[in-house]
């Protein structure tokens, strides 16, 4: 294997886990994370016409998007192409499922689940892979169930029906 091909894959395995860190930090509402995984400059694009400039303003967008959500971002099925030693482009399949606090008068749920590609650009810099370019299309949006959902779970082990345990395994790490 030559040194180039190997440094490849090195460099592919340190996109997945960027991206991978990009789920996670968002998903846990750790900000200066998320920050961290993008380049100080570049095109942030959430589709229909909406865009912003640099990694600071897109953590800030989706900062206050994500706001009092509970939040699963999954991606899978990296397409990854390298263009340089230093730069790369990558596709991805999602799913988002994004919730925020039901409606205060009605208690309907308010959220969608998202599925489609989100297309990036990657730039190394000082050793580091980084975001420096991100769009969104979903292929489908679908609203979350209005219905508020029941308080216990039905079937499985009695666990499931155990307070303390849904609270434990429920609860959001630091």
């Amino acid at each position: 294997m030559s040194d180039e091909l190997l440094q490849q894959m090195l460099d592919y395995k340190e996109i997945v886990e960027l991206k991978a860190r990009f789920a996670r930090t968002a998903d846990a509402k750790d900000w200066q994370g998320f920050r961290c995984v993008f380049s100080a400059e570049g095109k942030f694009d959430f589709g229909g016409g909406y865009a912003v400039e640099g990694g600071d303003a897109f953590v800030t967008e989706v900062a206050g998007q994500l706001e009092g959500a509970v939040s699963i971002h999954r991606f899978w099925l990296p397409e990854i192409t390298f263009v340089s030693t230093t730069e790369a482009e990558g596709i991805w399949a999602c799913n988002d499922y994004i919730e925020w606090t039901p409606d205060p008068v009605t208690g309907e749920r308010r959220g969608f689940q998202g599925f489609g590609r989100e297309y990036e650009t990657y730039r190394k810099i000082d050793g580091a892979w980084k975001i420096a370019g991100w769009r969104v299309h979903y292929d489908r949006m679908d609203p979350l169930p209005r219905t508020p959902l029941p308080d216990s779970i039905l079937g499985g082990p009695e666990v499931l029906r155990d307070e303390a345990y849904i609270s434990g395994v429920t609860e959001r790490q630091a």
